[in-house]
């Protein structure tokens, strides 16, 4: 409720007076009680204590005049000027508000079913079809009838914006479905804020269910001074399952904890870490009571002792280890500013008080911020996708009972730096490799010195040797470690008589040897468990993985999930295929997993498949470089009809191709957009495609279509086709063609400004309008610049209404990039404000999702997130970047190109570059290409498509005068 609150709470103070005098009233008359002679029924037919009645108020002089007065407040939030109400009970509302508007609103009213006589009409009233229409209502429950309202002012061609309510019967229910539909909703009062929280024998709201407590008595003795946390916890509980009682807090612990956000007593078994027996403890939000230490360790010992079952608990308690875990005092922030390394966080409803869950650091099945976030937000919190909510973070303080050694996850990274992830020892060994498999291959002697056993840390299992020659693999081979040198000259041996893969006719050169060496440590004995148990235990893509049963066993390391693009199903999947276990049981070993490369160029660490190295630190330098990447890989994944192929294995070496209108179109775009200063070969490339384009154009009866077999018509594929020949310099091609599509295009767009999508509006889902409206606006803009189409400015002006309200009602990131983009091509033919200020909006929105650790930015637009996805967000920040400056937002300018810059840099890692070529088998073919992600090395032409419009829409940010 704290998100609608603070909605109201900018409203004026007039506003509030009405709102407060009007409560007041409503209070007093318009609940109407139960009684033996007045039943109420609720619409299953069950009875109820009370009812709201809002008429015994509204249908008073007084009562009507503040409710028309709050709702008219309330409707300067809208666009529209057409009311319309369902039924009875808000008649008087909405006559009120007609009478008080001075003109302004007029009023529909629809009736529940048709007239029988008469009219036969269904709504009464002027019907101004091309207005937007706001419904207004007593109250929403359930939303049954706000819905069948839109249903059928929606059927009778008026689009409806949204709702207005006296009074909301809380979010989740109907107020929360017309929400996720993208309408535009508001109330006036809530039933539990403004009502039931003020009745007596009616629940009261509990914003902190965490501390709830056990009803406790204090023992009148201290507990001792200095003790370890996980000794006072063992000491309480055992207390309290004794005598019911807790010792009182020490005034001090062996040394300062930090617990402002909270604690959390954890019991594990003694014979199995893996195993809890219990965890509970509390939260501190902001502006809560914080709790010293000491105190915080006997509230959440008291919460887990409870949580034991009553005729084990002494048991189980003998039977365990303690850790006592604290937070530091909380502090809200963004998706981007999370860090799974480090913070713990907590996601709170901000309309369901109580409603909240948390996730800690390093969890496992968690890979990474995204899925740190999902989990606590929707695994734990329970929240639906679009409900209000803040995020809340904490450092992670965690105290394990001495001499116990505790499992490692849910805490953070520690600030001690693995050994094996630096040069001194991990590129030590992997250099050792290579200069063993090259003395092998060549028949010399190796010239580095032998390796010491003590060169490893404790806790390193095994290693893996993996051998490409000439960038394809060779051999692999692993064992556990005995001897470290002599296991590495055994497994580079053995890597290179391989029977499972090809050994090259011709004898390589040293400069074509490459080794990667991955190092197994921390292994961990998960047990008995299911696949989908399994895929919640291990950050797939991180760890590597082992199966046994019986006599068969097998073990992937992690860098398979990324090099065959598997997901983490298939990734357990197919490791179970490899050991030839066809049913459980299976029994299941995890490791964490540092990996290394050496090349000709030296020694690195690897990520998934690839070793990235360092981009270049500012925008130019990171231009100069990717942007002949971009164009490099379309022109030669380019066929000779003008086609692509359309997805890439660059470590299998595999060509898929393939026809996809929209995603050709594109490509010609861009082409033709690189094509005068950065190539002049994209020309001749980009009239290729475009020809291919125009032949697929076919008159139909319902308009001019590009049409091509087994797929759906849409709007597109004309619409990129009309920005590449806008592009281009064939005058003939562009005055022939560009104005037909254009006016095919102005006639999607309907009376209300949506977009219908489709040739086929049944295949035409809701999602389509993220991405093809904007594409079809941005096309228009470019046409009417280019002198090829007039402007349909009533067309134009509820377009970018109908999308302006659909962003801010309904947010997603489909529609960052092309929404931007259609601003400012707007904004180019008409440097009006509004268009400025939406893609500003849409800018500032996705921002929040930008990771200060790596530029990219995490979403739920592919299931691997972050990856190639940033370079979409890219192109929208990069038009953004230039509206500010053309708009005089020097400042703002300079936020999104820093946004811009730490985007590429992120992209880097993941575009295929000459420092890959030692891992590939085919170089030519895959450089320049961006890799899905860290965990998928498949390259789709598309997603190089995108980056490369990034790189242009960046470039002329940083250009724009």
């Amino acid at each position: 409720m704290e998100a609608w609150s603070k909605s109201l709470e900018r409203l004026p103070p007039a506003f509030h007076a009405d709102r407060g005098e009007l409560l007041r009233m409503m209070r007093k008359d318009a609940i109407l009680y139960q009684s033996p002679t007045q039943p109420i029924l609720s619409r299953d037919g069950s009875t109820a204590r009370w009812m709201l009645n809002s008429l015994q108020v509204t249908l008073t002089p007084r009562g009507a005049e503040l409710a028309g007065r709050c709702v008219l407040e309330l409707l300067r939030r809208f666009e529209g000027r057409q009311i319309a109400t369902l039924g009875l009970t808000a008649v008087p509302i909405v006559s009120s508000v007609v009478l008080q508007s001075a003109g302004r609103y007029h009023a529909l009213l629809v009736r529940q079913q048709r007239k029988k006589h008469g009219s036969l009409k269904l709504i009464e009233g002027p019907i101004d079809p091309n207005e937007p229409t706001i419904v207004i209502d007593d109250s929403i429950s359930s939303g049954t009838s706000m819905q069948q309202a839109c249903d059928t002012l929606r059927a009778a061609g008026i689009r409806v914006e949204g709702g207005i309510f006296l009074v909301r019967f809380g979010w989740y229910g109907g107020f929360a479905r017309m929400q996720e539909q993208g309408y535009h909703v508001e109330a006036v009062t809530d039933i539990w804020t403004d009502f039931i929280y003020h009745m007596d024998d009616e629940p009261k709201p509990i914003g902190n269910p965490t501390k709830i407590f056990p009803n406790l008595q204090w023992s009148e003795a201290r507990a001792p001074e200095q003790l370890h946390p996980a000794t006072l916890a063992r000491l309480a509980m055992r207390e309290y399952l004794t005598s019911g009682m807790l010792p009182r807090p020490p005034l001090a612990l062996d040394q300062d904890y930090p617990a402002g956000g909270g604690a959390w007593v954890s019991l594990r078994s003694l014979q199995n870490i893996h195993r809890r027996h219990a965890r509970d403890g509390f939260w501190n939000f902001p502006g809560e009571q914080a709790w010293p230490a000491p105190e915080a360790v006997l509230w959440a010992a008291l919460k887990t002792a409870y949580s034991l079952p009553k005729h084990e608990a002494l048991a189980l308690l003998d039977d365990s280890a303690i850790a006592v875990t604290f937070f530091t005092a909380m502090e809200q922030c963004s998706v981007g500013e999370l860090d799974n390394d480090r913070y713990g966080i907590v996601v709170r409803s901000l309309e369901r008080p109580g409603w909240m869950g948390g996730a800690l650091p390093r969890m496992p099945g968690i890979r990474n911020e995204w899925d740190q976030y999902r989990h606590a937000r929707i695994t734990n919190a329970g929240l639906v996708s679009f409900e209000p909510h803040v995020i809340l973070r904490h450092d992670v303080i965690k105290a394990v009972e001495p001499g116990i050694r505790w499992q490692p996850t849910g805490v953070p990274t520690g600030a001690a730096v693995s050994p094996l992830t630096q040069a001194e020892c991990g590129g030590l060994i992997v250099a050792r490799a290579r200069d063993i498999a090259i003395a092998r291959i060549s028949g010399g002697a190796p010239r580095t010195a032998p390796l010491g056993d003590d060169l490893l840390p404790s806790g390193t299992d095994s290693l893996y040797v993996s051998v490409h020659l000439a960038g394809r693999l060779r051999g692999c081979f692993g064992t556990v470690l005995r001897r470290l040198d002599e296991d590495v000259t055994t497994l580079v041996e053995s890597a290179l008589q391989d029977t499972r893969f090809e050994n090259p006719s011709d004898l390589p050169a040293p400069d074509d040897v490459t080794v990667t060496v991955a190092l197994l440590h921390d292994r961990l004995e998960l047990g008995l468990h299911s696949i989908a148990d399994i895929v919640r235990r291990i950050r797939y893509g991180q760890h590597a993985l082992m199966v046994e049963q019986d006599n068969r066993f097998a073990l992937y390391l992690p860098s398979v999930a990324s090099r065959y693009s598997l997901p983490p199903v298939a990734f357990v999947e197919e490791l179970l295929r490899k050991a030839g276990i066809a049913e459980p049981p299976y029994r299941w070993t995890r490791f964490e997993c540092t990996t290394w490369l050496a090349d000709r160029t030296g020694e690195r660490l690897v990520e998934g498949s690839f070793a990235p190295q360092a981009p270049p630190a500012d925008l130019p330098g990171l231009l100069a470089r990717l942007v002949p990447l971009g164009i490099g890989y379309l022109l030669r994944h380019q066929r000779t009809d003008g086609s692509f192929f359309t997805r890439y294995e660059p470590l299998q070496d595999q060509l898929y191709q393939g026809i996809d209108l929209p995603r050709l179109a594109h490509a010609a775009w861009v082409l033709a957009r690189v094509s005068g200063e950065w190539d002049a070969s994209a020309g001749a490339a980009t009239l290729r495609t475009a020809r291919l384009l125009l032949d697929s154009a076919e008159g139909t009866a319902d308009g001019l279509w590009l049409a091509y077999p087994g797929q759906d018509r849409s709007v597109a594929e004309m619409a990129f086709t009309v920005l590449a020949l806008c592009e281009m310099p064939e005058a003939t091609l562009r005055a022939c063609w560009v104005p037909r599509l254009a006016a095919a295009l102005w006639a999607r767009i309907d009376a209300h400004g949506r977009v219908h999508t489709h040739a086929d509006e049944a295949v035409a889902s809701d999602a389509y309008q993220d991405y093809f409206s904007g594409q079809l606006l941005l096309a228009l803009a470019t046409a009417v610049r280019a002198g090829l189409t007039a402007i349909d400015e009533a067309k134009l002006a509820r377009a970018f209404r109908y999308y302006q309200h659909r962003f801010r009602n309904l947010p997603r990131f489909g529609q960052v990039s092309w929404l931007t983009q259609a601003c400012k091509a707007w904004w180019q033919v008409n440097p009006d404000p509004c268009f400025a200020d939406l893609a500003f909006e849409v800018a500032d929105w996705i921002l929040c999702f930008q990771q200060n650790k790596t530029g990219a930015f995490l979403n739920d637009h592919q299931s691997d997130t972050p990856g190639y996805t940033t370079a979409l967000y890219l192109e929208g920040l990069g038009a953004a970047a230039w509206l500010a400056r053309s708009s005089g937002k020097q400042q703002l300018h300079r936020d999104y190109l820093e946004s811009c810059r730490r985007g590429l840099r992120f992209l880097d890692g993941l575009i295929i570059q000459p420092r890959d070529a030692s891992l590939l088998p085919n170089p030519a073919m895959a450089i320049g290409g961006l890799r899905r992600s860290v965990l998928g090395s498949e390259v789709c032409i598309d997603f190089v498509q995108h980056y490369l419009a990034a790189l242009i829409e960046i470039r002329e940010a940083v250009r724009v005068l």
